[in-house]
């Protein structure tokens, strides 16, 4: 799919380029181009893009009323604005829910829910919100809880993740059918290309021992709170890492 983008580029731009081999493009020509590329590419992503790219998973069915009710997406049951990365290819301003129970990228388009595949679907991003799909095989990824999407809460020469997982449980309850979701959290730093879990406070110093003094004094000073809010703690002392240790 990536090639028929690259050739959609280079047709449009052989067909623009008219002129003997050995003549300057002119300002004029140049804007028109540009004009031109954008175009083409536009329109390969609005037509073939969307038929050979992001339609070719299944149509999704979701969930009973009384599942959606306990939220097992992230965020929100409710469709937003994001991007996915699908087959090399970025499209930007589609509308996507993530199952978190699933494991997978539901996306919206006019008539339908599909579920994007997996293996194709390399990183997306609702809100502000950014997603990595990682593999768990050797030495270096073992330490991941399984093979999926990883929240990205840095990105840096030390980066951090985190992972949120849920499980859907039913009961009968009064006669009716009713349903529970249990949700556990995952963190990880990468660090000189492996993961290391984040089990504790002090595992997580751990895994830093080289700048531990310097975080805890961040940590006391910048009043932060590892069991209030984790993320918030975790995300501002790996970015702190990073600026000291460059």
């Amino acid at each position: 799919m990536l090639a028929l983008r690259i050739l959609c580029l280079f047709t449009i731009t052989t067909i623009c380029i008219t002129r003997p081999v050995h003549a300057q493009l002119s300002s004029k020509d140049s804007i028109l181009l540009k004009s031109s590329v954008k175009n083409a590419l536009t329109f390969y992503d609005q037509n073939i893009g969307e038929q050979s790219g992001k339609f070719n998973g299944s149509q999704n069915i979701g969930y009973p009323q009384g599942v959606i009710e306990k939220n097992p997406y992230f965020n929100t049951p409710n469709f937003s604005k994001g991007y996915i990365v699908y087959d090399q290819v970025l499209y930007e301003n589609v509308n996507l829910v993530y199952d978190e129970a699933a494991d997978l990228v539901v996306l919206q388009d006019s008539s339908h829910k599909i579920e994007l595949i997996t293996e194709k679907l390399e990183a997306f991003g609702i809100g502000d919100n950014h997603f990595r799909y990682l593999i768990k095989k050797d030495v270096n990824t073992n330490a991941l809880v399984n093979t999926g999407y990883y929240q990205i809460l840095v990105d840096n020469k030390t980066s951090l993740y985190t992972k949120e997982t849920k499980k859907i449980a039913e009961k009968i309850q009064s006669n009716e059918l009713a349903y529970t979701i249990g949700t556990s959290n995952y963190y990880y730093i990468k660090k000189d290309g492996r993961f290391y879990e984040i089990q504790s406070k002090k595992g997580f110093f751990k895994i830093l021992k080289d700048k531990e003094k310097d975080l805890k004094h961040y940590i006391k000073t910048q009043h932060l709170n590892y069991r209030k809010d984790k993320n918030y703690t975790l995300s501002n002392v790996v970015e702190y890492y990073n600026l000291i240790t460059k």
